[in-house]
């Protein structure tokens, strides 16, 4: 009887333990990511490594959670390393973007001071909206150019867009910024644009 009821809690601890979503192990992840680079001295030359580093330890951490998520052995394949690799540095950019911002000191060895910059803004109609690690939409300006957004942020109207008030073919004004992330598939800083605020007319 005891070694039944013994099998029994382990068989439970088991299942217990393995029960983040997709999208809490990645936020978990990139809480540990983030704790580890930022005690990293980061340059420009040992950035993939150290965010490489960093991002092992997370898997460490979470091991079968990984497992569940994105199978086993995933260091040794590269399409599903890829993958998690993409997921965690997305988060990982939008927690602790001061990480990365740390390639940027001045020869002094401080952080130079950011410039006070105005939102830009776009007219157009939406085209197309995707929810995946992060919601993404579409605008295609009158003069036929496509503008790809990334909602990253909490603003009086973002409802309009998870809520799904938004249609494609609306008009709106789109307010954003511009900020370099890290993707880790390319191993570079890729530019997106961050929404602000959004419209509808």
């Amino acid at each position: 009887m005891k070694k039944l009821l013994l099998l029994f809690l382990l068989a439970s601890g088991t299942i217990f333990a393995q029960s983040l979503t997709k999208e809490q192990l990645i936020d978990k992840m990139s809480d540990v990511g983030c704790e580890c680079a930022g005690k990293q001295e980061i340059t420009k030359d040992n950035l993939e490594m150290t965010l490489g580093l960093c991002i092992l330890e997370a898997m460490n951490k979470y091991e079968k959670d990984v497992e569940v998520h994105y199978g086993k052995d995933v260091i040794t394949d590269e399409k599903r390393m890829e993958s998690l690799g993409y997921d965690m540095g997305l988060k990982m950019g939008a927690k602790c973007p001061s990480v990365f911002k740390l390639m940027m000191n001045d020869s002094n060895g401080e952080v130079a001071e950011e410039e006070v910059v105005e939102d830009l803004m776009i007219s157009g109609k939406l085209t197309e909206i995707k929810s995946n690690q992060f919601l993404t939409f579409s605008v295609k300006e009158s003069s036929g150019k496509s503008n790809i957004f990334l909602l990253l942020n909490s603003f009086e109207n973002a409802f309009l867009l998870t809520d799904k008030v938004l249609k494609t073919n609306d008009s709106v004004d789109v307010y954003y910024y511009e900020s370099e992330l890290f993707d880790p598939k390319s191993a570079k800083f890729v530019t997106y644009k961050i929404v602000t605020d959004i419209i509808k007319k």
